[in-house]
């Protein structure tokens, strides 16, 4: 079973590690999950008990220490007619053609990359995605999905 979000959240301050990169957004870490910094001569390795991300060091303006709003839970449910979720897979259909589709955790790390064909559809499956909420953006649109 796929549950599909919108991005409407709740949200608690919490204590953090804050990924800063030279360009796009910043990635938040939650103590609660038990963040784990290391380094290699080339990458920071953060690794927690959901994830383990690398950002290579030369593209990071800044590590920190923060407090900040952390999602809670979803309080609000969204359908879109170009996505259907059947037999764990997600399938997209009339979208715009060759998009990108990316899914993301919810820390910010990219875990797949997906281009629709050239009528503007595709199939990604769900496999491996169990348990955890993941981001899933294209052009014009963005969801939360929890695969279970």
């Amino acid at each position: 079973m796929l549950i599909l979000f919108s991005v409407a959240t709740m949200a608690t301050v919490q204590n953090v590690v804050a990924i800063y990169p030279l360009q796009g957004e910043v990635a938040l870490f939650a103590f609660a999950d038990q963040p784990e910094l290391t380094y290699t001569a080339t990458d920071l390795v953060l690794t927690t008990t959901q994830t383990s991300v690398q950002y290579p060091i030369s593209n990071l303006r800044k590590v920190a220490f923060e407090q900040a709003d952390m999602p809670e839970g979803i309080d609000e449910v969204e359908v879109s007619k170009q996505f259907t979720f059947r037999d764990g897979q997600i399938i997209i259909e009339g979208g715009t053609p060759n998009a990108l589709v990316n899914i993301y955790t919810i820390q910010g790390a990219l875990v797949l990359q997906y281009r629709l064909d050239e009528d503007g559809n595709g199939t990604i499956s769900t496999t491996g995605y169990s348990g955890a909420a993941y981001i899933l953006t294209t052009g014009s649109l963005t969801f939360k999905f929890i695969a279970q």
